[in-house]
This record gives C-alpha cells, sequence and structure tokens, in this order.
C-alpha cells in the first residue's frame, strides 16, 4: 500500500467517527483530556470547536500542544500529536461550513463557540497499515 492509499484509508475511517479525545495541558504542565466532536478535512486536517470559557480553549491557548485520539471500536485508533489553532477569522466560514456538514449537532451552539484547528501529525495507529507506507503523513 503506497502513501496515498494510507492516507485514504485513515480518512475514511476518521470520517466514520464524529468524537475524538483530545489532551492538552495546562500552564503548570497539568494534563487535561475531553470529549470532543470533530471532523476531518481532505488534508488530514482536523477541526473542532470549543467554547473559549472552557479549560481546552485556555490551555490551547496558552500552549497548542496537544494529543488526539479517534476511535476504540475494535480496539482500532488513530492518534494525533501536534499544534491546535484558532482558525483565522478569514477562514472561519469555510472551517465552520464544512465542520457543520460533519457535525451537524454543532450547529445550534456555533455562534458560542471558537473554531479550532488542528494542523499536525499522525502520531500512530492500529489499523492494518504498514508504517512504512505512512511516514510522512
Amino acid at each position: 500500500m503506497d502513501n496515498a492509499q494510507g492516507k485514504k484509508v485513515i480518512l475514511e475511517f476518521l470520517r466514520r467517527h464524529t468524537l475524538a479525545v483530545i489532551a492538552t495541558s495546562h500552564a503548570d504542565g497539568k494534563p487535561e483530556a475531553a470529549v470532543i466532536d470533530f471532523s476531518v478535512r481532505d488534508n488530514l486536517e482536523i477541526v473542532f470547536d470549543t467554547f473559549e470559557q472552557t479549560r481546552k480553549f485556555e490551555n490551547l491557548s496558552d500552549r497548542g500542544s496537544v494529543a488526539l485520539v479517534v476511535g476504540w471500536d475494535k480496539n482500532i485508533t488513530v492518534q494525533y500529536e501536534g499544534d491546535a489553532m484558532k482558525v483565522s477569522a478569514s477562514d472561519v466560514q469555510e472551517y465552520q461550513k464544512a465542520h457543520l456538514e460533519s457535525v451537524p449537532v454543532e450547529r445550534e451552539s456555533l455562534s458560542r463557540r471558537a473554531p479550532c484547528c488542528l494542523r499536525s501529525f499522525l502520531g500512530g495507529y492500529d489499523i492494518p497499515i504498514s508504517p512504512k507506507t505512512l511516514s510522512n503523513v
């Protein structure tokens, strides 16, 4: 399986899910985790939103490093590690539109949430793909 096929398998897996666990850390280093609704873009970029009053938002404002786990059925998961950032004002509508197509339940609280984007590298996966094929995902 080549790199493009591996990315396709991961994208299909991620699109079958809308929930993930995100881990952030407080400025004092204390770890915190939360379940989030998410969507994924064609380039494997993870999109989620959060209320600005949450610990998650505060943590991400101080330090953007996160870990994210998607899946758990049949012991199959995908893990991301990387930096999350608030979507720029010029891109908000584009990200929100795509995100709401994947997670329509978030429409009712959209005006109170800050969209974030996880620009990250794939930290690992437990789906049947050779690690060598996805070295640069």
